[in-house]
């Protein structure tokens, strides 16, 4: 029986802390099924109908590393993607959606074989372009959907690089096609180029370009299989950086190997790029999965069962999520700590710059006010970090590709030392997301913000991935923009 759609898509956004505000927002309980969901697509008896836009269902960020194609998931399942839709991303057969400022796509599963009621539906989205960088390479552009039955399904790129991790027959890469993988997936995660999948049994698997960097965690920096490939057993929960993964097994034990936080993939020393993952800052790739010593100093309780959604209401560990962007890395543990290292020169670390060294040492940022963490999200130079109050801050690199004033919600090119409040919003922030330089906001009361679209870092809005109106076209818009607020259908 698959686990309750609510709870894997309170999950999915990160709510940690937060899901009170996120449950209220949408009318349901923390024991409510997927049951519940069918009044809000009782019209939909066809998979092919496109939903309702009128209904009053709640849209949600997303947190993908695909540079301006942007991602909204509906709390019915369904997943509206607009931005840059060639290359297959708008899931719906066409190579091309004309100009990218056309009205949002909307992305429904087959329903081939569901046993549940109504339709399929998508529980979370994860989105790869090398290095959260570059939009429109087919050869590593792509989106994955978890569904509410444990299958994962991809489209919008070509097999090159196995981003795809699944033949283009019987179904097109221009539509979501099934990703083979043994056993049910509970949760999916990816870095710029790799996707990561968990199953309830705790198996690890991972497809997508390794960059020669072991980001696919498969033995070797080039191993790249054609598909999903068993990396690691016996797993708690996962979480990724820009260009590497994480995977929490079990509770840290003085002297056992097996145990506690283990880390793949690229690696520097001291503050150039996003630091060394493992926070051992040794500099060196791991082409397998790695035991880090210093993560693993977190991982103190609550880790020992397999195959938990990290951050979920299931998830009892000490370590409640970790992710990474270009220029550094975050842990949250399960008191609500934010604790980070990377390149402090770069502002990736959300403290001051002592040293590389210091830098790369995972420490503790304390939020203002006593605040604690409810969840973390990641553009490409900055970090967003909801707090429980229902504050978001903010910091990281602004000089390059811009981000909002925090008072005033504006565009600003002056980079962000340490977490800072953005006071530009309506009202408390219920979830965030992120995807290359720009933030997606949910507040309490329903409404949708988005600011960026920077372009390959360039100063603008080519793809219209941030947009102020929900189904009307757009005029191409070349600038950079600050917190736009956009209320979706049925508000």
């Amino acid at each position: 029986m698959s686990a309750p759609r609510s709870r894997i898509l309170t999950a999915s956004i990160g709510a940690v802390a937060a899901a009170g505000l996120v449950l209220a927002t949408l009318g349901l309980g923390a024991g409510t099924t997927t049951a519940a969901y069918t009044d809000t697509t009782a019209a939909e008896t066809s998979q092919s109908q496109t939903p309702l836009t009128s209904q009053s269902a709640r849209m949600f960020p997303t947190q993908t590393r695909i540079a301006n194609t942007i991602t909204w998931l509906q709390s019915d399942g369904t997943l509206w993607v607009w931005g840059f839709r060639g290359n297959g991303l708008s899931g719906s057969g066409s190579a091309t959606v004309p100009n990218n400022n056309t009205a949002p796509s909307a992305v429904i599963l087959p329903n081939d074989g569901y046993a549940g009621p109504g339709r399929r539906s998508i529980v979370k989205v994860a989105g790869t372009s090398q290095d959260n960088y570059y939009p429109t390479d087919i050869n590593t552009t792509g989106l994955a959907a978890l569904s509410d039955d444990g299958q994962v399904y991809t489209w919008g790129g070509n097999s090159a690089n196995n981003i795809m991790g699944r033949p283009s027959a019987p179904t097109p890469f221009t539509l979501p096609g099934l990703v083979s993988i043994p056993g049910r997936v509970i949760d999916l995660t990816s870095s710029a180029t790799v996707y990561m999948a968990l199953t309830d049994t705790g198996d690890l698997y991972t497809w997508g370009y390794a960059q020669a960097r072991g980001a696919t965690g498969q033995g070797t920096a080039t191993a790249s299989s054609a598909a999903p490939s068993l990396i690691m057993s016996g797993v708690h929960s996962i979480g990724s950086g820009m260009w590497n993964g994480w995977a929490i097994r079990g509770d840290s034990s003085p002297g056992d190997t097996t145990t506690g936080v283990f880390w793949w993939g690229w690696a520097n020393t001291g503050s150039l790029y996003a630091s060394d993952p493992s926070g051992d800052n040794i500099g060196a790739n791991a082409n397998s999965p790695t035991r880090s010593t210093a993560l693993s100093a977190y991982a103190t309780s609550g880790c020992d069962t397999v195959g938990v959604i990290m951050g979920s209401a299931d998830d009892h560990c000490s370590i409640k999520q970790l992710n990474g962007h270009y220029f550094g890395n975050q842990l949250v543990t399960s008191d609500g700590q934010l604790v980070t290292w990377g390149a402090g020169n770069q502002y990736g670390t959300g403290r001051p710059y002592v040293s590389g060294a210091e830098s790369a040492t995972p420490t503790v940022v304390p939020l203002p006010n006593g605040d604690t963490v409810a969840s973390v999200s990641v553009t490409v130079d900055y970090v967003e970090v909801l707090a429980a109050s229902g504050t978001l801050y903010i910091y990281g690199r602004y000089s390059f590709a811009w981000g909002p004033n925090p008072a005033t919600g504006a565009v600003s090119a002056t980079n962000i030392v340490t977490p800072t409040a953005i006071t530009a919003f309506s009202g408390p922030v219920a979830a965030v997301g992120g995807f290359g330089y720009s933030g997606t906001a949910l507040l309490a009361d329903g409404t949708l913000a988005s600011w960026g679209g920077s372009t390959q870092g360039g100063n603008s809005n080519l793809y219209n991935s941030i947009r102020p109106d929900w189904y009307t076209t757009q005029p191409t818009n070349n600038a950079v923009q600050g917190i736009l607020p956009m209320t979706p259908p049925g508000l």
